[in-house]
């Protein structure tokens, strides 16, 4: 089977070249490609709960992990006979059906249609992204054998927060700024949009309240259909897209998803907010961060 896995719109096999190469221009070549595919995230600190947290230097994908690269791994696990992990891993589709309109037409297209390669892959188990953070991890140690190693894995969330803050200890949103439009208007993120004719108040509380809700975000955006693809807006200054909505991302402490989703109102994509997860489902994704090892025998 040849291996075609895209990390960014090129495919890797445009690096297999590397394994023809002497070992440092495999290692140059090699780090151009993790470069393309990911942005460097400087070590620095975060603030959780009131406690500062500092955090090494690591690399981040600088997209969501599309449909496209995780059914790339999934047919590598088909064609490996590794049916236990595809099990495992395999994309619940039909969770869509609890998230929007009966009779849509997400649960058979959404994964399978070519359209929707470069969305982020949703309806997957923490376990199916921890698989497919080793088959990559594995992807990298076979083009490279002893001259470097990667090891990439589903992030915690003060590496995504140290990612989505920058340089600071905190941040509303990763853009830095307290809109969700930028000066020309311009939306900076996919989100619940909800406007003054679906706010009321409730006269025996005081208190407003949503009613009538938008269900798809799209609408409003014509970037979004409920998800937008994967480098849809604006990246942050470490070139990272779509961290605020988008696809709730899972993180590896905790069953909880971060930076908020297509179904969640502007409040609720902030930087620090947070969601708990119970499995599959339409709204949450991940994107994987790495540890480079210095070249060996070099």
């Amino acid at each position: 089977m040849k291996f075609t896995f895209i990390l960014t719109t090129l495919s890797l096999s445009a690096i297999c070249l590397s394994l023809a190469l002497s070992p440092k221009k495999a290692v140059k070549k090699g780090t151009k490609a993790l470069n393309d595919f990911c942005g460097y995230i400087p070590s620095g600190k975060v603030e959780i709960n009131s406690d500062t947290i500092s955090v090494q230097a690591f690399y981040m994908s600088k997209t969501e992990i599309t449909n496209h690269q995780y059914k790339e791994f999934l047919a590598d696990l088909l064609h490996k006979g590794e049916i236990s992990k595809f099990e495992k891993a395999k994309i619940d589709s039909i969770r869509w059906n609890e998230f929007v309109p009966a009779g849509n037409s997400y649960s058979k297209y959404y994964h399978s249609h070519p359209a929707y390669d470069l969305y982020p892959v949703v309806n997957i188990s923490k376990e199916g992204a921890e698989l497919f953070c080793d088959w990559l991890s594995a992807k990298y140690d076979s083009l490279f054998e002893d001259t470097h190693s990667l090891k990439f894995r589903v992030p915690t969330r003060a590496e995504w927060l140290k990612a989505a803050n920058g340089e600071s200890l905190s941040k509303l949103y990763s853009w830095g700024g307290p809109l969700t439009r930028n000066a020309k208007g311009s939306l900076l993120a996919n989100f619940l949009r909800v406007g003054a004719e679906n706010v009321t108040r409730n006269e025996s509380t005081g208190q407003l309240e949503v009613v009538t809700p938008i269900v798809l975000p799209g609408i409003a955006n014509s970037e979004a259909d409920v998800l937008a693809p994967a480098t849809s807006y604006f990246p942050n200054d470490f070139g990272i897209f779509n961290l605020n909505g988008n696809a709730s991302e899972m993180i590896s402490d905790g069953d909880f998803a971060v930076g908020g989703d297509w179904k969640s109102p502007g409040y609720d994509i902030r930087n620090i907010s947070i969601k708990p997860t119970s499995g599959p489902s339409p709204v949450t994704g991940f994107r994987v961060v790495a540890t480079y090892i210095a070249p060996k025998n070099i």
